[in-house]
């Protein structure tokens, strides 16, 4: 398994370029599973990031994937790669909140969770992106356990909203001015808060749609609606100003969610005007938070290390079913030349003895032409690790006994209870 991670985030590309990607990757995954390369897959898409998780063979050569996922996109994004150890930390980092616009944000976690969950019901993942992603959400669960995170950790637009704190929610009169992909998240914030008058202003025209389908006002004159707002959040992040010093007649607040500002620095200047804006929210949590953010990272490290180990213990799994069926199709193969009738103690000494001399052939030979090539100390090796003949350093053979497989979860004490031969 090689993992890589595709991904579009907000302080790399841009809002605006997030809400493009997210708007069209319906259907990518459907693309992907199509290159014989792929054998997994798992999308993330929020307001201000996509990821396009993949699991994929030795073979697979990230200039053929990314054209691949490009393909489904008229402007070809400018795809950030992660792969192997680095996508797994990525995964961790985002799934963790530490990522986020607000460090330690909860959102992510459980659109993480239900993009994993999407992704098993259609058939598109893989064993290793489900350990991945789980031990990812594991850690972020302990993160919110064991720091304050979980408290600051509010969404960009709560954390906002809790700066601005107007007097009487209820009876506020709230301007969104743009439909991006922030939009429909503050007017849940905002209702969520007590407020029932929200107008929409949007230059593109698509003001109207967006009011019918969220159930608020719309406007058409972004000075009239400046004039008569409480709370003006902007969210629209196109990279020229939406709101300038002309457009300012009297006291106002404004929340600018766009990290391409909406709102003209010069704007803040104004007398009875305030902006809380993306470094504003930033530094009135980073300060509190900054020891919490330290440990948390720790327990990154720690659970990167925890899935490493779960994700190369997995490779295996191929080659221990493939000698489990072997075996068990040579012990099968025993019991039909066992005599029909009243067995013995010789005959089953003799079966035992047949199928242990067929278990030792190829070990046996294999041995000889080591021996021959010099390859004596590489054979040896091989025998401690498969069989525990010899020592291996850091492994107690006497307690291997004790381990279950990885293929059936026995153990040799639960041999006892298992089906006869017969019935198997």
């Amino acid at each position: 398994m090689t993992m890589r991670v595709f991904s579009i985030q907000h302080n790399r590309q841009g809002l605006s370029e997030v809400e493009r990607i997210a708007a069209g990757i319906d259907g990518v995954v459907e693309r992907l599973r199509d290159v014989p390369e792929v054998t997994g897959a798992v999308v993330l898409s929020t307001c201000n990031r996509v990821e396009v998780l993949l699991d994929t063979n030795g073979e697979a050569a990230p200039g053929h994937l990314r054209a691949a996922l490009n393909a489904h996109f008229d402007v070809p994004p400018a795809w950030d790669l992660y792969l192997g150890e680095a996508a797994l930390g990525h995964v961790f980092r985002v799934a963790s909140g530490l990522d986020s616009m607000v460090v330690g944000e909860r959102e992510i976690a459980g659109q993480f969770r239900r993009a994993l969950t999407e992704a098993q019901e259609l058939g598109h993942t893989s064993l290793p992106l489900n350990i991945a992603v789980d031990e990812a959400l594991k850690t972020s669960r302990r993160i919110a356990r064991e720091t304050a995170l979980e408290g600051a950790g509010r969404s960009v637009v709560s954390a906002g909203l809790d700066l601005i704190n107007l007097p009487d929610w209820h009876a506020a009169r709230v301007l969104i001015v743009g439909t991006g992909s922030y939009a429909g998240a503050v007017v849940a914030a905002l209702r969520k808060r007590g407020v029932g008058r929200i107008t929409v202003y949007s230059a593109s025209g698509r003001g109207a749609q967006f009011a019918e389908s969220h159930g608020v006002g719309h406007i058409e004159s972004l000075t009239d609606a400046l004039a008569s707002a409480d709370l003006v959040v902007t969210c629209r992040g196109r990279g020229t100003h939406a709101v300038t010093p002309e457009d300012i007649t009297g006291p106002a607040t404004f929340l600018d969610l766009s990290l391409k500002r909406d709102v003209h620095p010069a704007v803040g200047t104004l007398p009875g005007v305030r902006v809380v804006d993306l470094a504003t929210i930033q530094q009135s949590v980073g300060s509190e938070i900054a020891e919490d953010t330290r440990r948390a990272q720790s327990m990154v490290n720690e659970g990167i290390a925890e899935a490493l180990t779960k994700l190369r213990a997995r490779v295996v799994d191929p080659a221990v079913v493939g000698l489990r069926e072997t075996v068990m199709s040579l012990v099968a193969d025993e019991v039909t030349r066992l005599p029909q009738r009243t067995l013995t103690h010789d005959d089953a000494a003799l079966a035992l003895r047949r199928l242990a001399t067929r278990l030792l052939h190829i070990p046996s030979t294999r041995a000889k032409l080591a021996a021959e090539n010099g390859r004596t100390d590489e054979y040896l090796s091989a025998m401690a690790e498969l069989y525990g003949i010899g020592e291996t350093p850091g492994i107690d053979a006497n307690t291997l006994e004790d381990e279950s497989c990885p293929v059936t979860n026995l153990a040799l004490t639960d041999l006892d209870s298992t089906p006869s031969l017969e019935a198997m």
